[in-house]
């Protein structure tokens, strides 16, 4: 039997140009380059220099229909070819990766899959691209994470324009509001004062609807504050969802360098531009090639991946104006005869009826699930994402049908009768509350107009595939139509878009909808009426040259020092992070980028604060006070800094002490020296599901134990039952302060009264425990009966004390929950520190959650049994 022997090295062209010839194509492979790759490939090769070295990070550019995806594998190839190297082609999604592998395969590249779990891979797939034999095609998911199985020496980042979401994901803990972790960071948030106490006070309502909030799908408070110093945030891992806990790891020690955004719905952190330097399988990779159909120019590349530097290879020379495909858009909010949300959903539903197939698109799942219920027939199926994905060819080939995504701009490919109509719904922004916070909050829509356009662009191009592809594009809502009528970003969008757009726009506005139907109707049909009407288009893409758009040459500027400041903040070297975001500031200058400028005030401000903290508050208080006041004048339109902690000489000084009222002193140092603070994980849930299980039967057993629990969460010395005769049923016990008897009462019918044995009874608690103690009782102590009867006998007013109380179940309920929630911070902040150590911390959590006694024993002495 043979041995097998190493294959010959194979030739190495001298361009990645001269690499195709040499390869071994599929039949169905192209059998020479069209001229526009191989132009991008001869400016690839002159990007080096004399020694023949390339720059870290090169972007290319091409139009969807251009070849870009063989492009990106030849250079992919030359470079292994050439160095020696390993290098993996990196796409959004696993489909996508598995196309480009694909097609590697049919040009003669050396590809294997490495998409989905590492514990799946083929063993010699992955000793293949290991030993730089063959290309990896894996996902964005692949190398941003906690712990990468995809390194490679060089990456070629198919889609970098839709990459920013994957990238800084690996640095973004997300908590939702159903996570355990969600009251404690907002604990940590509240104890900072970095939050506005309304703020705080609206995220803690169980029903947002009370809050004035709106449905599941907004979130209606969106606020940002750095994390200046918090470092007990990190001490929340124990309450993080499992998703978070890897984010946790990755930002762990650099938790000042990040924003925090807060929501109704969620709470995000992460820092503002990934610190993609400091990931090794990114950053130290020696060469990164990022393909995009659409680059833009305003450093929006350059904050996605955080990199202070990437050269550009734009669009090849006639390709400047051409696009891919003809689309017709139609405006139906602008339409006459319409004018109602119904009307224009029936509008909607016509065009889908006549074309019989289409892709929806809105910003979010809420969003799409909206949209299909209000647009899609009733007979007409309807696909998911995952569907499309495990089978894309039976969407393709299927007779009629609705593809619904959500946040999902490109990465979808339906040509020809695939697809002839794309439905977007909706302004494409705000896919992460950074986002959010960045359009609805600061305002700063010129850092995001390019991100928008480029979804735009990418979303009603899902359907045009090719050069001889058409398909009409709906677009629904007002705040589209507003965004594509304005000039500049008509200006900045590609001829052929703008030419389509505004041809678009001007054959919707007044347009009876009766007509526009008929418009769509003759698109379809590809009729004579439709290719006259075409020519205007053809003729007006060639008649004003693509522009900037206001404010972008600032933005590009300022990118470079953006991703410094961010940088040198992920390493605490707060001096060289405050340098670098003021030579931000110097960049963003003018009306147009105002609001942006804004946040990076707020944003230096914040890091001179930690500056000041760590020793030198001379030098930096004073940086600190002058740009949160420029940050409040250059915000003025906005109401994101109302509220927000600003005064940097409070923010420096040291926290006020504890609570002043002795009864809540007593619980803060009764619970900061109790064992169950730093006991077992296992012990305390068991208590705690034990107070809630025991206060919500009416049993008196178990709701009798419950009370003796949760006095001793309370902070309470708690005095025990011997089962004695009329013995109190608990006697919580704040010191020398004062003192609370319980007789629980529930298992009595709701319809009875209250009696005068009963009034009698918990009037002698006070009582029973001094002699029972030997100490005298504190003045003002009182006894509380807990009973679901809301009448009382005329004989127990009668005979009542002036210091018995009645109150229902639900107000100890609702007590018990508060302290319960107090207890799950308090655990996950104090667990490692010291009773003295632990109790200001444990006021704060405390008055956060309305838990100290001054907080909740006005709802048990609300009626007196003697007022009747």
């Amino acid at each position: 039997m043979a041995f097998k022997k190493r294959a010959a090295r194979p030739p190495v062209p001298a361009s990645p140009e001269a690499l195709y010839p040499m390869l071994s194509h599929g039949a169905a492979a192209p059998r020479e380059l069209w001229s526009r790759q191989a132009d991008v490939l001869r400016a690839y090769d002159r990007l080096k220099d004399k020694n023949g070295q390339f720059p870290a990070d090169v972007a290319i550019e091409l139009p969807t229909g251009a070849g870009k995806t063989l492009v990106g594998c030849l250079i992919a190839e030359w470079r292994r070819r050439k160095y020696a190297e390993t290098v993996a082609y990196v796409a959004p999604t696993r489909q996508l990766a598995g196309q480009a592998a694909a097609q590697a395969r049919l040009y003669g590249i050396p590809a294997v899959d490495l998409t989905g779990s590492h514990t799946k891979w083929n063993p010699a797939d992955e000793i293949s691209f290991r030993q730089g034999s063959a290309i990896a095609f894996a996902t964005y998911s692949a190398v941003f994470n906690a712990s990468p199985y995809v390194t490679a020496q060089n990456l070629v980042l198919d889609d970098a324009h839709a990459a920013e979401g994957y990238v800084a994901g690996n640095w973004s803990i997300r908590i939702r509001r159903s996570d355990r972790a969600f009251p404690v960071v907002l604990d940590v948030l509240a104890h900072a004062g970095a939050v506005p106490a309304d703020v705080i006070r609206r995220l803690r309502l169980d029903d947002l609807d009370d809050a004035g909030g709106h449905d599941t799908d907004d979130e209606e408070v969106s606020s940002a504050v750095y994390l200046a110093g918090i470092a007990e945030t990190a001490a929340a891992a124990g309450g993080l969802p499992r998703r978070s806990k890897f984010a946790l790891d990755m930002v762990r020690g650099s938790l000042p360098a990040c924003l925090a955004y807060v929501s109704g719905r969620e709470l995000l952190i992460r820092p503002l531009i990934a610190p993609t330097r400091f990931h090794d399988e990114f950053g130290d990779a020696r060469h990164r090639v990022y393909m995009s159909a659409t680059l833009g120019d305003g450093g929006e590349l350059e904050r996605a991946f955080g990199r202070r530097k990437i050269t550009r290879i734009p669009v090849p020379a006639g390709w400047e104006t051409q696009g891919t495909g003809r689309r017709f858009f139609v405006f139906p909010d602008l339409l006459r005869g319409l004018g109602s949300e119904e009307r224009i959903a029936a509008f909607t539903t016509r065009a889908l009826e006549l074309f019989g197939k289409a892709v929806l698109i809105a910003p979010s799942d809420h969003a799409t699930t909206r949209l299909v219920a209000a647009v899609v027939p009733e007979q007409m199926p309807v696909w998911q994402p995952e569907e499309f994905a495990e089978a894309p060819e039976e969407f393709a080939e299927a007779p009629g049908g609705v593809l619904a995504l959500a946040n999902r701009y490109d990465g979808i490919d339906l040509p020809d009768e695939a697809c002839r109509l794309v439905v977007l719904a909706g302004l494409p922004v705000g896919m992460h509350l950074q986002e959010r916070f960045l359009h609805e909050s600061v305002k700063a829509l010129a850092v995001l107009t390019e991100r928008i356009r480029t979804r735009l662009t990418q979303g009603a191009g899902r359907a045009t595939r090719n050069s001889a592809d058409y398909a009409a594009v709906i677009m629904l809502g007002r705040d589209l139509a507003n965004f594509c009528a304005q000039p500049g970003v008509q200006a900045a969008s590609h001829p052929e878009i703008r030419a389509e757009l505004c041809f678009g726009l001007d054959n919707s506005t007044g347009t009876q909808a009766r007509e526009a139907m008929g418009h769509l109707r003759a698109f379809h049909r590809q009729d004579e009426a439709w290719h006259d009407a075409e020519q205007d288009i053809i003729a007006s893409r060639e008649e004003v040259a693509r522009t900037r758009p206001p404010g972008t040459g600032q933005l590009a500027a300022a990118a470079p020092h953006e991703v410094a400041a961010v940088d040198a903040a992920w390493q605490g070297d707060w001096p060289a992070a405050i340098d670098a975001a003021g030579k931000t500031l110097a960049q963003l200058a003018g009306d147009e980028v105002r609001h942006y400028q804004a946040l990076w005030h707020y944003i230096l401000a914040s890091w001179a604060v930690i500056a000041a903290r760590a020793g030198d508050r001379d030098r930096w208080q004073p940086v600190a006070e002058t740009h949160f006041a420029d940050a409040r004048a250059a915000a003025a339109g906005t109401r994101w800094l109302a509220g927000l902690a600003t005064s940097a000489s409070q923010l420096i000084a040291p926290r006020p002490p504890g609570p002043a009222d002795p009864v809540d002193t007593a619980a803060v140092s009764g619970i900061a020296a109790s064992m169950l603070r730093t006991a077992a994980g296992k012990k305390f849930t068991a208590i705690a599901q034990s107070v809630t299980d025991g206060l919500g039967q009416a049993s008196a057993a178990p709701y009798e134990a419950a009370l003796v629990s949760l006095g001793e969460l309370a902070g309470a010395t708690v005095l025990r039952r011997t089962g004695a005769d009329a013995e109190p049923d608990a006697v919580w016990m704040f010191g020398p302060h004062l003192w609370a008897g319980f007789e629980a009462k529930t298992e009595c019918s709701p319809d009875g009264e209250i009696s005068a044995d009963i009034a009698r009874q918990a009037g002698g608690h006070i009582n029973y425990a001094a002699a029972s103690t030997g100490a005298a009782a504190p003045p003002g102590s009182f006894a509380v009966i807990v009973s679901p009867q809301d009448r009382v006998h005329r004989a127990a007013v009668a005979v009542a004390s002036e210091r018995v109380y009645l109150v229902p179940p639900a107000v100890i309920a609702e007590m018990a929950d508060r302290l319960t929630s107090a207890w799950d911070s308090i655990r996950i902040r104090t667990r490692t520190l010291g009773p003295d150590e632990a109790g200001p911390a444990i006021a704060e959590i405390l008055r956060a959650r309305r838990a100290l006694p001054s907080q909740w024993l006005p709802g048990l002495t609300a009626r007196r049994v003697a007022d009747g």
